[in-house]
């Protein structure tokens, strides 16, 4: 597995750009100019670490589509967690002792795709891409409980979910879930820029979000947050963010997230989802 570095940021203080400059004697030896230096050690800043890892298994895996969320815990409020699954999405927690099928998916390099390790000390949201490019990509969507299902086809589709992380009490990460997907062809546009005295050109996708099928997961160290698609309802939303071909052969994904503070790691005996890239 191909891992991703966090991002270390350090600060340097009391370093003059051109130092401390004490005039030439004429009358006797020149002086060398003189810098102001701290000794204040660099202390690294409070952050949050996102890891995340896709799990590939052939569609209708046992573990993947029906074991694995027997162990999970429902997240989402009721009506949230039934619009998920009108749309064929599964969202859960699994906390506690891993299932030791879970564990050895993880260490397996045929099994693990596209391994992300994410720093949160600047950045304060992500999306971590599930599906893509898929064009294209078709699939029936449920905004509303009481509404109607209406089909949708975008091309040049890449589908991810956006991850949003924050520490509250006890060490804990709250993390705030939601499918996104972006699309079509770049094009042109005009953003304030950041002093927000003109505006500045960009090439940006179109963008799809799904803020009615977004949720909040409580995280502990050592807990996983999986997501995941029925493979019996293959025209769903779910299905377009984790449902693959591999070489002509119909996969099915879990995406796995796991999230901590900097400095406290994970317990010892979870398996570790980023590393060397070997598939």
């Amino acid at each position: 597995m191909r891992g991703a570095g966090g991002v270390v940021f350090f600060a340097i203080l009391c370093a003059a750009t051109l130092g401390c400059w004490t005039p030439r004697n004429p009358d006797g030896p020149p002086h060398s100019p003189s810098i102001s230096r701290s000794l204040t050690p660099i202390i690294a800043p409070e952050g949050l670490l996102v890891q995340s890892v896709l799990l590939e298994r052939p569609v209708g895996d046992a573990f993947l589509d029906r074991e694995l969320w027997e162990s999970t815990l429902p997240v989402g409020d009721p009506e949230t967690r039934a619009l998920l699954a009108e749309n064929g999405l599964r969202a859960g927690l699994l906390t506690g002792a891993l299932p030791q099928r879970f564990q050895d998916l993880l260490l397996s390099d045929a099994d693990t795709v596209s391994p992300h390790e994410l720093s949160f000390n600047l950045r304060k949201e992500a999306v971590l891409p599930t599906a893509g490019p898929i064009n294209p990509c078709r699939f029936s969507f449920l905004s509303d409980l009481a509404g109607k299902r209406r089909a949708i086809e975008l091309k040049q589709a890449g589908c991810g979910i956006h991850v949003a992380p924050t520490v509250i009490e006890g060490g804990r990460v709250k993390v705030a879930c939601e499918p996104r997907i972006q699309h079509g062809e770049r094009r042109d546009r005009y953003r304030p820029t950041e002093d927000g005295t003109g505006f500045a050109k960009t090439e940006e996708l179109s963008l799809e979000k799904f803020p009615m099928l977004g949720f909040e997961a409580t995280l502990g160290p050592s807990d996983c947050l999986v997501m995941g698609w029925r493979a019996d309802e293959p025209n769903t939303l779910a299905a377009a963010f984790f449902a693959v071909e591999v070489e002509n052969r119909p996969r099915q994904r879990v995406l796995v997230i796991r999230a901590r503070q900097q400095g406290r790691s994970p317990t010892s005996d979870l398996p570790v989802i980023v590393g060397p890239y070997r598939r």
